[in-house]
């Protein structure tokens, strides 16, 4: 059901929002962004929604990295518009936004707000699926 897959994205989101901060720099110290790899890696240890991952990725690497990691792994990720989804959403549209920014907006809301910023479910190495 939609609602409930959108319910689900925008608390992975959010979570990556809240808690990816602190896990990646646990894990791999202070840095402006991280590789996908790192990424992905957090989420899938720390126990967060793996599915969402793509989003993680998109808010914590950058393009390049982002279009080099999907397209090495066959996945059809937008990078521009899974940060204007969450620009809209956390960041009041400022699709600019940096770890810096990611980091102060912890207690920021969530407006539910969807963009269309699809992943291709269908295409592989999306973590949970």
């Amino acid at each position: 059901m939609k609602i409930i897959q959108d319910f689900k994205k925008r608390r992975a989101i959010k979570s990556y929002i809240t808690k990816l901060p602190r896990l990646l720099a646990r894990d791999y110290g202070s840095s402006k962004t991280y590789t996908p790899k790192q990424v992905r890696n957090t989420i899938e240890r720390s126990n967060l929604d793996a599915y969402y991952s793509c989003y993680g990725v998109a808010m914590f690497s950058s393009r390049a990295d982002f279009d080099e990691f999907h397209s090495e792994n066959g996945e059809s990720c937008n990078f521009d518009a899974m940060r204007a989804e969450i620009a809209h959403s956390h960041f009041g549209g400022n699709e600019e936004f940096t770890l810096d920014d990611i980091a102060g907006s912890g207690s920021e809301h969530d407006s539910g707000s969807e963009h269309g910023a699809h992943h291709d479910a269908g295409g592989g190495g999306h973590g949970g699926h």
